[in-house]
């Protein structure tokens, strides 16, 4: 009796599965996030400093923007750099840069990806040491949106457990980040 019971409970499971995917094979779902909704995740982990030998890099006050007529994300930061013997500043700079955007299954999350610095406006510094700048920022900002996603689905959230396997396409679209969902 008890094996016939879990056989039978097995076939229906089975059988509800095979229906929630014949159901859903081809219909599409959108999770729709907002500007505020991605600065509000970036300023979550900002500002953060990074320390090398001589001096302190810190991030702070993120700036995203979502055009409605580009695929692409604009964001911007302030940064400043620091000597860590004396703390006092040795620069400051405003970036601002335009991204594409990429999806990891794995981690359920959306990356900014093959960062462009569209304008950068450093203080202390003359043009050919900007462009020094301009070169190490670009690394360092690169090396960072690759390892930090902006938003990342919540594995609490059944819906969007479910959407981290069943990602069809992110776009930004009408100035809203759109999580195109489907299987």
């Amino acid at each position: 009796m008890g094996k016939k019971f879990a056989w039978s409970l097995l076939a229906l499971l089975a059988l509800v599965g095979a229906a929630a995917i014949w159901y859903l094979a081809g219909k599409t779902y959108e999770i729709r996030i907002s500007q505020a909704q991605l600065e509000q995740k970036l300023a979550e982990r900002l500002p953060l400093t990074q320390r090398y030998p001589l001096v302190s890099v810190t991030m702070a006050q993120p700036r995203v923007h979502l055009s409605e007529d580009s695929e692409r994300v604009d964001f911007g930061l302030n940064m400043t750099v620091t000597t860590n013997t004396s703390g006092s500043q040795l620069l400051g700079a405003q970036i601002d840069v335009s991204s594409s955007l990429r999806y990891d299954a794995e981690r359920g999350a959306i990356f900014l990806d093959q960062p462009v610095m569209d304008k950068m406006v450093v203080q202390g510094l003359d043009d050919r040491r900007t462009a020094m700048a301009q070169v190490a920022l670009e690394a360092a900002m690169t090396s960072y949106l690759a390892q930090q996603p902006i938003y990342t689905l919540n594995a609490s959230d059944a819906r969007q457990r479910v959407a981290r396997m069943a990602v069809r396409d992110i776009k930004v679209d009408k100035g809203v980040l759109v999580v195109i969902l489907g299987l």
